[in-house]
Parts: structure tokens; C-alpha cells; sequence
């Protein structure tokens, strides 16, 4: 992602992380969400942040996606990621996290959704790091987009209709 720009749309299958803004004149982060997760993080002492935003927790067995194109797309690249990263800089009890996602976008038959599986599977990985989610805006019928601010860690939250 190029740095230097007002903000960053963050795509499905990437993650953001910044221990620093530095000379990064990047001032926020956004995203728009479906049955998609996105988890943020922030440090309000030293300002770190980041975002992931991934499609399915787990790549499928028989999968036969090239390790480009899957990195980052499922919750379990994602969310090591930023743990590593997080856990580089400083204790991970620090941050705060948020999670937002997992809708039910389409009528469907099959019991637990990808969004619900998706949302689980960060409720998982954060229970395993003894990590709380701070705030959550997860699952329903609706499209979200979140924007993260890398200067205050607030977040601006829009939940879409569905039509």
C-alpha cells in the first residue's frame, strides 16, 4: 500500500500496520464489509495501529490458491500477523481491539454462516491470546464500512440498508 496518502482502502485479504507515523502522512484506514471481518487495533500511548480484513477463519483442504493470493484472506494469516507485530512492540494487554463484520449478506440455508464462523473464529483467537475485543459491531443482515483513525484510534462506523 502506498504510503503517503490521506487515507487507505483497505481490500479484502490486507492488513495495515503502522508502529509509527513517522513521516506517513496516512491518516486513515477504511474498509467495507460484508460477511468479511475486519479486527483494529490500537495503542493510544505510542499510536500503533492496524487493521485486517479477511473473507473466511480457515483455507479450504484442497484449496489450490497460490500462497500470494491467499495471504491474508483467512482470519488465521491475518490475525497472527498482527499479533506478532503487536507483540513486537509491546504487551499485548495494551491494546485495543475491535471487531466488526460478519454479516449474513444473502438468504442462506446453511447453518452457521460464513459470517458467524468468521466472527467466531476471532472470538477464538482472541480468547487463546487472552485478548478482549473492546468494542464489536458483528453479525445481522447489513453492510459496514469502518474507517480507523491512525491519529486517535476512533473508529466511524456507516451500516449499509439492504436493498
Amino acid at each position: 500500500m502506498p504510503l503517503g496518502e490521506a487515507h487507505i482502502n483497505l481490500q479484502p485479504g490486507e492488513v495495515y500496520f503502522s508502529p509509527s507515523q513517522g513521516n506517513d502522512t496516512t491518516k486513515e484506514l477504511k474498509t467495507i464489509l460484508g460477511s468479511c471481518v475486519a479486527v483494529t487495533i490500537w495503542h493510544s500511548k505510542s499510536k500503533v495501529a492496524g487493521m485486517c480484513h479477511y473473507l473466511l477463519a480457515h483455507e479450504a483442504k484442497n484449496s489450490r490458491a497460490t500462497h500470494v493470493i491467499q495471504k491474508y484472506r483467512y482470519g488465521e494469516e491475518a490475525l497472527d500477523y498482527l499479533l506478532m507485530k503487536m507483540a513486537l512492540l509491546h504487551p499485548l494487554d495494551e491494546y485495543e481491539l475491535a471487531l466488526y463484520g460478519g454479516s449474513n449478506m444473502y438468504p442462506s440455508l446453511t447453518t452457521p454462516s460464513i459470517g458467524e464462523v468468521n466472527v467466531k473464529f476471532a472470538h477464538d483467537w482472541a480468547n487463546k491470546n487472552k485478548l478482549v475485543f473492546n468494542k464489536q459491531d458483528i453479525l445481522g443482515n447489513n453492510g459496514r464500512s469502518v474507517t480507523l483513525d491512525l491519529n486517535t484510534g476512533s473508529v466511524r462506523l456507516i451500516k449499509y440498508e439492504q436493498t
